[in-house]
C-alpha cells in the first residue's frame, strides 16, 4: 500500500515538474487524503461510478496533486495519466476539476461550495435509500466564506448523519496567517450549529481514521490540525511559499531533507 511519505514525495515531484504553486497546501493534506482513499472510502476501482460508492467532494481543490495521486494509488485510473498534470488542454488541471479522469465527483474552483455540494449528495443518498457516505475536504481559510456557514446551519436541520466534513486546519491562507485575516474558533462554531466535532492531529493516520469512522447521529466535522508545507523544512509555516514554484536545486533539497 502507498504510504503518506510516498504520496508526499510524489506530490513534490509532480508539482515541481509541472511548475505549479500550492505545494505546501498539498503537503498539509497528505495524511488526510491518504487516510480517506487508502483506509476509509468505500470504492470499487473496477467501477468508478458504482452507485453505492462513498463520495468525496474536494472543496479544497488546490491540493489536486495529492488527490490525483491518492486516487491513482487506490486504482481508480492509471498513474501514467497524471503525466498530463497542468498541461494546457489536458484532463488533469492543477486546480481539481471533474472532466477527464474517472472517479471525480465535483469541480473545486470557487472556494466555499463544497459543503453545499456535499449536502445535496448526502440528501440524495437519503432520498434513494442508499448507505453511501459523503466526505468533504475544506481548508481553514476557506471557512471564512459565508456559504460555508449557510451550509453548516442547514446540514443538522436535515439530520444528515451520512455527511462528514474534514477541515485542513493549517492556519495559513494564501500569503497570510489565517487568524490575522479573520479570527475564528472552528471547534466552537461548528458545535454551536449542532455538528459532532472531532479535533485530531492531521498528520496521524490513526487519529484521522478513528475520527472518520466514529459513529455519528448528525453531521460530523473532523478538524485536522496540520502544518502547511509538512515535511519540507523551508516550507513549513511559511506563507510566502503558497504561490512559489520550486527551482531544480530547491527540489533536490526538498526531497533530500524530506521528513
Amino acid at each position: 500500500m502507498t504510504t503518506p511519505q510516498q504520496l508526499r514525495r510524489e506530490a513534490i515531484r509532480m508539482t515541481a515538474h509541472a511548475e505549479t504553486g500550492h505545494i505546501p497546501s498539498n503537503l498539509s493534506a497528505i495524511e488526510i487524503i491518504h487516510t480517506l482513499f487508502m483506509r476509509v472510502l468505500k470504492l470499487d476501482p473496477e467501477r468508478p461510478d458504482w452507485p453505492d460508492r462513498d463520495r468525496f467532494i474536494p472543496s479544497k481543490g488546490h491540493c489536486a496533486a495529492a488527490i490525483y495521486l491518492a486516487m491513482a494509488a487506490a486504482g481508480l485510473f492509471d498513474r501514467k495519466r497524471l503525466d498530463a498534470f497542468n498541461v494546457d488542454g489536458g484532463e488533469v488541471p492543477a486546480i481539481l476539476a471533474r472532466y477527464g479522469l474517472p472517479g471525480l465527483e465535483a469541480d473545486s474552483g470557487p472556494l466555499g461550495r463544497g459543503i453545499s455540494i456535499g449536502i445535496g449528495v448526502a440528501l440524495a443518498a437519503k432520498h434513494d435509500n442508499r448507505d453511501y457516505r459523503t466526505y468533504v475536504l475544506v481548508g481553514d481559510g476557506e471557512c471564512q466564506e459565508g456559504q460555508i456557514w449557510e451550509a453548516a446551519m442547514l446540514a443538522p436541520t436535515l439530520k444528515l448523519d451520512n455527511l462528514v466534513v474534514i477541515v485542513d486546519d493549517n492556519r495559513l491562507q494564501g500569503s497570510f496567517v489565517t487568524s490575522e485575516v479573520i479570527e475564528s474558533k472552528l471547534d466552537e462554531q461548528f458545535a454551536a450549529f449542532g455538528w459532532q466535532v472531532h479535533r485530531v492531529d492531521g498528520h496521524s493516520v490513526e487519529e484521522l481514521e478513528e475520527a472518520l469512522r466514529a459513529p455519528q447521529d448528525r453531521p460530523k466535522v473532523v478538524l485536522a490540525t496540520t502544518v502547511k508545507g509538512k515535511g519540507v523544512a523551508m516550507m513549513e509555516h511559511e506563507p510566502d511559499w503558497h504561490y512559489r514554484r520550486l527551482t531544480f536545486s530547491e527540489l533536490v533539497v526538498s526531497l533530500r531533507g524530506l521528513r
